[in-house]
């Protein structure tokens, strides 16, 4: 397990009630969704893109101590 910061923005923010949060972490980043969307029922029927490290992801991978994920929803600009 890893401890990861969790940071969240916009309708993410609005679910979860928070803007950021440090967890124990499963292994993956799949897993980690997985648990996200248990523990906050509502991220289920919104989008939302991940990004560890301030990368965007799209692929699963192994989380490690200190990693900063966050949950971006859409962002619209102009």
């Amino acid at each position: 397990m890893a401890t990861v910061n969790l940071i969240y923005f916009g309708s993410v923010m609005d679910i979860t009630g928070t803007n950021s949060e440090t967890i124990d972490a499963p292994a993956t980043l799949n897993e980690l969704n997985a648990w996200l969307i248990s523990r906050y029922p509502g991220l289920s029927v919104i989008s939302y893109r991940l990004s560890v490290n301030r990368q965007l992801i799209t692929d699963n991978r192994q989380l490690v101590n200190g990693d900063e994920i966050a949950l971006l929803p859409p962002f619209a600009g102009g």
